[in-house]
């Protein structure tokens, strides 16, 4: 599904006012983290409180919506930063995001048996596996295939 600029800033309001929101899943770029039909919150973004292995909810250029892994934040000649995301699954990091692209932080993951969060042990050593050992990005992609998911791919997590 492509998002526009009104979207964008909707989905934008939307946190601001409630504090969080609510979106379903439907890619498998960050599989098995967060699955298809898993329901994602999502708060504010506060680049204060943002680090490395965060996911965050942004818009790309070509309009997708995509919660990705932060993998680093670099800064431009013109003392702009760069955010750089990658799925999980994926073998290369997405192209480099601004700020305003940003729309939210994932809190947790809900299935229909129990809510994950973030901060919950298993996630934080999910977290460093992924961020440590880049063969299992390769090992899941490898996985994946081979289920016959990888056709299904969309390379969005939402």
């Amino acid at each position: 599904m492509q998002f526009n600029q009104d979207m964008v800033e909707l989905l934008l309001q939307t946190i601001k006012k409630y504090g969080w929101m609510d979106l379903p899943s439907y890619g498998m770029s960050m599989y098995p983290y967060i699955k298809k039909g898993n329901i994602c919150r999502f708060v504010q973004f506060d680049e204060m409180y943002v680090k490395k292995g965060d996911i965050l909810l942004f818009h790309s250029s070509s309009g997708q919506l995509i919660a990705h892994r932060l993998l680093s934040v670099q800064k431009q000649d013109d003392c702009q930063k760069q955010f750089i995301l990658k799925g999980d699954t994926n073998l290369c990091p997405d192209e480099p995001i601004n700020k305003n692209q940003i729309i939210g932080k994932l809190v947790t993951i809900e299935n229909t048996k129990r809510k994950k969060y973030t901060s919950d042990f298993s996630s934080i050593l999910w977290t460093y596996i992924i961020l440590s050992f880049p063969i299992v990005s390769k090992l899941l992609r490898y996985y994946l295939s081979l289920d016959g998911f990888d056709k299904k791919r969309s390379g969005a997590s939402l």
